[in-house]
């Protein structure tokens, strides 16, 4: 039995990578278009924010290596000390700000990329414009269940750091410590990423269904049962990539060039967003399978369906 049951979902999981893909090739012109905005913004941020951060970086770094060595009663020290602190300040805002326009493209981005893949999987024709029209449309939802999704994540990553940093304060010996460290953070990122199937599939329903918050949440749980280990397999796979990925970023250290780390970073960046993306959709054909199992009737829902505007009025008959 339990030999049946793991060929199934090995069955299902080959499935989704399969189907997948098919997204693309079904509407290509939409897909590309998407895909093309997905590069040109987060090229266009990641560009942004180096060239407007690197001209204060050394600037930090010299004043923060010269303070310590100057004498604290002397005018030099206050004058560095001050300017340390409004380098800061514009280094800080600019991040946060960098992090806010980046965190609400992201969530446009991955409404379009759900709601595209949904109507696409579902044999609808969807043109770029009223992809975009419909994301904007469809924004509040996710970005509620976002929102909970987030105090989630802090809160599990809260909890395991209030269980972590005490057994590194009571084992003192450094090998021990770095081997209680890997163990704990193995552990830890599978359990999240057991968990991160709900969170990953409620913020999908709150984008095609009319569901947002603790009730997009309570249905992803409802539909995701028996199917868990499936979207567990899902989330191990592009974890793995993009932590593959994000060691690349360790090449940007190269000094021996300034363009090579960038060109460097802009490959990575772009990776990164689409194997995202490719994840949003594996997640969107990963509904629709399980509320097949479930045994919801699977339908495209309304609201992404647009109404569409006629290209000339109808004239009533005399």
């Amino acid at each position: 039995m339990f030999m049946l049951m793991e060929s199934d979902m090995m069955l299902g999981f080959v499935g989704i990578l399969r189907e997948t893909p098919k997204i693309f090739s079904k509407n290509v012109r939409l897909m590309a278009s998407l895909t093309l905005l997905n590069l040109l913004l987060l090229s266009l941020f990641f560009l942004s924010n180096v060239f407007s951060t690197k001209p204060f970086i050394p600037d930090l770094v010299t004043k923060a290596f010269l303070i310590p060595v100057t004498d604290p009663k002397s005018t030099e020290f206050a004058y560095l000390l001050i300017g340390l602190m409004q380098d800061l300040r514009v280094f800080i805002g600019l991040e946060w700000t960098y992090a806010i326009v980046i965190t609400a493209t992201y969530l446009f981005l991955s409404t379009a990329t759900i709601i595209a893949s949904a109507a696409t999987h579902g044999g609808e024709s969807l043109f770029f414009k009223e992809l975009m029209l419909s994301t904007l449309k469809s924004l509040k939802r996710p970005f509620f269940t976002w929102f909970y999704i987030t105090l989630l994540g802090l809160g599990y990553s809260f909890l395991v750091l209030g269980n972590l940093l005490p057994m590194m304060l009571i084992i003192q010996q450094p090998i021990a410590s770095k081997a209680l460290l890997i163990t704990i953070g193995i552990l830890a990122s599978i359990l999240y990423n057991y968990l991160a199937v709900i969170w990953a599939l409620a913020f999908v329903i709150s984008v095609l269904e009319e569901k947002c918050g603790i009730e997009a949440l309570g249905k992803a749980a409802q539909i995701v049962k028996g199917m868990q280990l499936l979207g567990f397999g899902l989330n191990i796979v592009f974890t793995v990539s993009s932590s593959i990925l994000f060691q690349a970023l360790r090449l940007m250290t190269i000094k021996q060039s300034t363009v090579l780390p960038i060109v460097i970073g802009l490959l990575v960046v772009n990776s990164i967003c689409l194997v995202k993306m490719f994840w949003w959709m594996a997640y969107t054909v990963f509904y629709y399978q399980c509320k097949e199992t479930q045994g919801e009737e699977v339908e495209l829902q309304d609201r992404i369906l647009y109404s569409k505007v006629p290209t000339a009025p109808i004239l009533n008959e005399p």
